[in-house]
């Protein structure tokens, strides 16, 4: 009767260990392959690269900084105008006071009086072309250039924080539903134990503890504290990637990815990304051309030091109803004259101090973003450096974990089959199942944290749009 007993309980530890490993098996496998063969075929699907499009294409941030490109555009507009001529032209009208030629010839009446009976007009126009500025023009010229091409970095600096962030929220959502399949296949053991509990004590088995089932009920309502928490993380991740891609509110949408996978791309050397952070990154590119934009205004201010050339062209006519013509050079009637005349002048301000104050306020801000570019430059390859540890460190972790959870899902089949045996406790069930929701849930992480790694260093030396102009 011993020796049958025994049997009968192998023969039950083997049909459990099977139940427990199909459920382990199926559980995800149905996670992973329902939303295939489920997905409403009217719902909008995205991939990751058409989140990025469209969050790309909606971003304001981006839009600002593209007006920021337009700001210096207009600035490099004037710089190239201030070497055409300018010309500014006066005109006026008004009452007029009668004169006669008789009043001033054969000789001057001095007794006149004054009588306003007429209307005059008059119309003067001046040109001003200016020659020689000591590099004043051409280095407002320089400044504009660089401005521009500083301004068109900082949209590629938006559009690569668009990117990251986009593929951060992208990844965090498929982590919380990974999460979510995580939890619910927890839930499934400790459902399926606590039933097996109830019905031992329902028929009065000899093993049968109350106080396990309390146990695992108890550790149930963690499970579905777990899972609560999870459903809002999804819920978030999603309504945050609409937001982000500009998306109407309401708008029934998922996205192409139904689980976490490690970076499948093999990554480059250290010194490659490196290389390209110098070469590609958008910070580098402002530095370099806001560099070249404040030593432009260096010398733009240094040219107030010297006397600026123009040639000129100025010209006046008015006339009035009630007035005669008076051609005579010694005389000017402000109301009827005509005249031009050319001229070349020169330009120069003295002002003790001011131009020599503007020019050191000039220079300090030029310092001032030269110490930036020291630290960018010590600190952005620090930086790739540091993502790049964190990815290799990601990849391992990887390793590790999965044997970790593996093995902790071995222990939680056998911490069950023993407690349908009546030899274990509620308790190891809970460890077994912590254990692997922990060890899962860690290897989850990593596979996200190898993604961003991935994500991060692309973002970090300006790959990132190099892919999506591909």
């Amino acid at each position: 009767m011993t020796g049958s007993r025994v049997k009968g309980q192998r023969s039950k530890v083997k049909l459990v260990t099977r139940r427990s490993l199909f459920v382990t098996i199926f559980i995800p496998l149905v996670f992973l392959v329902s939303p295939a063969y489920a997905q409403d075929p009217g719902k909008l699907v995205l991939t990751l690269d058409q989140c990025i499009k469209k969050a790309v294409e909606v971003s304001p941030e981006i839009g600002e900084s593209r007006y920021d490109e337009e700001v210096y555009k207009s600035k490099k507009m004037q710089a190239d105008s201030a070497g055409y001529p300018q010309i500014e032209i006066f005109a006026l009208t008004g009452p007029s006071p009668k004169a006669k030629k008789e009043q001033i010839s054969p000789t001057v009446n001095t007794s006149v009086g004054t009588t306003i009976n007429g209307i005059f007009g008059s119309a003067d126009a001046t040109l001003i072309q200016p020659i020689y500025t000591f590099g004043k023009i051409s280095s407002y010229r320089e400044a504009a250039e660089s401005g521009i091409k500083a301004a068109r970095a900082g949209v590629g600096k938006k559009t690569s924080d668009i990117i990251l962030r986009t593929k951060e929220i992208y990844y965090g959502l498929i982590l919380a539903r990974d999460m979510r399949n995580l939890v619910l296949e927890v839930k499934d053991e400790l459902v399926e134990s606590i039933k097996k509990a109830e019905k031992q004590i329902e028929v009065g088995s000899p093993w049968a503890d109350e106080a396990n089932l309390f146990k695992l009920r108890a550790f149930l309502g963690e499970v579905e504290r777990n899972l609560n928490e999870t459903e809002k993380g999804i819920a978030t991740a999603k309504d945050a990637l609409a937001v982000s891609m500009g998306l109407p509110r309401g708008t029934d949408f998922d996205i192409a990815d139904t689980s976490l996978t490690p970076e499948g791309r093999v990554p480059e050397e250290l010194q490659s990304y490196t290389r390209n952070a110098a070469e590609l990154r958008s910070e580098f590119i402002q530095l370099k051309e806001g560099l070249n934009a404040r030593n432009a205004l260096v010398n733009a201010e240094k040219s107030n030091f010297y006397p600026h050339l123009f040639l000129g062209l100025k010209a006046s006519v008015a006339g009035a109803t009630n007035r005669d013509k008076v051609d005579n050079p010694y005389l000017y009637d402000f109301f009827n004259h005509s005249y031009g005349a050319a001229f070349m002048g020169l330009k120069w301000s003295i002002d003790f101090g001011i131009t020599e104050g503007r020019v050191k306020e000039a220079q300090a801000e030029y310092y001032k973003l030269a110490e930036k570019k020291k630290f960018a430059d010590e600190a952005i390859p620090f930086q790739v450096r540091k993502i790049y540890l964190d990815m290799e460190e990601a990849k391992k972790n990887i390793v590790e974990t999965e044997k970790a959870y593996r093995n902790a899902r071995k222990w939680l089949v056998v911490a069950v089959a023993n407690f349908d045996l009546g030899i274990g406790d509620a308790k190891d069930i809970a460890d077994a199942a912590v254990a692997y929701a922990r060890m899962k849930a860690d290897n989850l992480r990593s596979i996200y944290n190898h993604r961003m790694s991935f994500a991060n260093i692309l973002s970090a030396t300006g790959m990132d749009i190099k892919e999506i102009k591909k």
